[in-house]
């Protein structure tokens, strides 16, 4: 039988620890049974410890692979992750803005799961400017802070922070995740351009590796299915809640997400 799944892409680094990134994304692609594609803009010297170097390809061969892939196979969602430098960032952004597409997902990847800052001013600065291509933008806690400029830690301050961004960067869908708070419920602040919407989930006793890209990827994959907003949404919260649940320690750090098949 032929296989007719959307096919989705994802721009982002690889973790050689299989946790986060490249590997998350395209785990999660498989998990939700669409063919997932990818183009790589680093390596990391990566595991579930953390990352203690990478190394970047040239912005010219990041933009060799996309117009190679996307050229071979039509992407029905593209989403990124880990770009890092205002090069690559700058290079993504043109060439989303060529090819004008209408499901894009920005995980803008800014900040360790400690908070502590990844991008130089510049390269924060470029990352602003590309979430405005963002059907759906999903920072952190700490990575909205960085968008917005200012700490984030109350419900009232991750709204203003969703309604800032969606008004001043032009991402038509904010969704403030909160996997770095603290309080019983892991609620993610969803601004649609109208409404505030909370999406919502038990938080468990444990620390765990790529939650963040396993969400966004999920909702690229829903957005690729061709589910509206809020069906991808709800879809990609659910998703990324049972493989927190299921997940087991591997390693000496954090644990990674155990992924199942989608039904």
């Amino acid at each position: 039988m032929a296989d007719t799944s959307a096919a989705v892409l994802t721009i982002a680094g690889s973790d050689p620890s299989g946790g986060a990134g490249m590997q998350a994304d395209l785990k999660t692609f498989a998990a939700l049974q669409v063919y997932g594609m990818s183009v790589l803009t680093l390596a990391t010297d990566c595991t579930t410890e953390g990352v203690t170097d990478l190394q970047l390809l040239t912005p010219e061969f990041v933009a060799h692979q996309f117009r190679r892939v996307t050229a071979d196979i039509a992407p029905a969602a593209i989403k990124t992750g880990m770009l890092f430098s205002a090069e690559i960032i700058e290079q993504v952004d043109a060439l989303l803005s060529a090819i004008d597409h209408d499901r894009i997902i920005i995980d803008p990847v800014m900040t360790t799961r400690r908070g502590e800052r990844l991008l130089s001013d510049d390269a924060e600065a470029a990352m602003r400017a590309l979430v405005g291509r963002a059907r759906i933008v999903t920072p952190s806690l700490p990575e909205a802070g960085r968008l917005v400029q200012r700490s984030i830690s109350s419900s009232a301050e991750m709204i203003a922070a969703a309604k800032q961004i969606h008004r001043e960067l032009g991402a038509r869908h904010v969704v403030i995740t909160d996997g770095h708070g603290t309080t019983d419920t892991a609620a993610d602040c969803w601004f649609d351009g109208e409404a505030i919407r909370w999406l919502e989930a038990d938080r468990l006793p444990f620390a765990v590796h790529g939650a963040g890209d396993a969400f966004s990827a999920a909702a690229t994959a829903h957005l690729g299915m061709g589910y509206d907003v809020e069906r991808a949404l709800d879809g990609a919260k659910a998703f990324v809640t049972e493989a927190i649940r299921n997940a087991t320690p591997r390693g000496q750090g954090n644990r990674p997400l155990a992924y199942s098949l989608a039904r």
